[in-house]
């Protein structure tokens, strides 16, 4: 597996005034790549787009590490600090959010990254009488951001979200390929975050079953939003579902809040992390659990 880290779970000081720290951690313990949020909005700390993307490609040169994605973190309806958050069930929040993610593509473009993260989010509520409209403005949106994607050669990972943070559309792996069919498009995938995972799917393994073929891209967040193996998830299950259908994306590591700190997090998570795909790795041996093949 290749492993990477949410930067922004570190803090906005980090992230944007000492990004250096972020990559000397990292690099310290083993990761492969880091995921990044570009300073729009209420993130950035006075930062400009132009000064992130020229420190970010000096920084992964320098520490040998890739970009696995770009996130804007899309805004959700209960966050104070996000008045005008990025939605894509209406039409004024989905025109912000084509804008606004239009310039991370090129972000992501600019600093070698492959993926960049979408949402859905919702402004007001989804219901049986709107949702077919919700629908709509969501397809609309979404191909229009893959055509634009696609001239950078983008994948954008359409992130499966809880119905407590993000409202009551399209909160599961099922509905999220629903929606990307009805797009047509084949840059458009699916990433699945194993904190949204725990409210809305039967299990971890069949989450990752019912995303084949589209699943690109993971957040490994445990069911209290701590780093993994703080909760109660069962990551060697989805490690074993992982190994099964042959993921090649990056295993993102994400932590909100960061509990106990920033070093024992990112230390822990890919610790246990490579613990469990160990362990998944023997339980699929035809040699499991006697030591020799039958």
């Amino acid at each position: 597996m290749k492993y990477s880290y949410f930067q922004l779970t570190f803090g906005q000081d980090e992230t944007y005034l000492h990004p250096e720290t972020s990559y000397e951690r990292l690099k310290k313990y083993g990761y492969d790549a880091i995921e990044l949020t570009p300073p729009k909005g209420r993130y950035g700390k006075g930062i400009t787009l132009e000064r992130f993307v020229t420190e970010h490609q000096r920084l992964t040169k320098e520490y040998g590490l890739g970009v696995s994605c770009l996130n804007d973190c899309w805004g959700e309806a209960w966050d104070p600090y996000s008045p005008h958050y990025k939605t894509l069930t209406d039409v004024d929040g989905a025109k912000k959010a084509v804008k606004e993610t239009k310039e991370t593509i090129d972000v992501a473009h600019e600093l070698g990254s492959s993926f960049v993260t979408v949402a859905v989010a919702i402004a007001h509520e989804v219901n049986a009488k709107n949702a077919a409209r919700a629908v709509e403005v969501a397809v609309s949106s979404l191909q229009e951001l893959c055509v634009y994607a696609e001239k950078q050669s983008i994948k954008l990972v359409f992130e499966a979200t809880n119905h407590l943070e993000m409202g009551k559309f399209v909160n599961t792996v099922a509905n999220h390929k629903r929606l990307i069919e009805k797009t047509g498009c084949s840059n458009l995938g699916l990433q699945l975050d194993w904190f949204h995972a725990g409210f809305e799917e039967l299990n971890c393994y069949e989450a990752v079953v019912e995303a084949q073929p589209l699943l690109w891209h993971l957040h490994f967040r445990d069911t209290n939003s701590l780093t993994p193996g703080y909760g109660n998830t069962d990551f060697k299950a989805i490690m074993r579902a992982l190994l099964r259908y042959g993921y090649t994306g990056f295993c993102t590591i994400e932590s909100s809040p960061m509990v106990v700190d920033g070093e024992t997090a990112v230390h822990d998570g890919i610790t246990y992390l490579k613990f469990c795909e160990h362990v998944a790795s023997l339980q699929l041996s035809s040699d499991f659990p006697n030591g020799y093949t039958v």
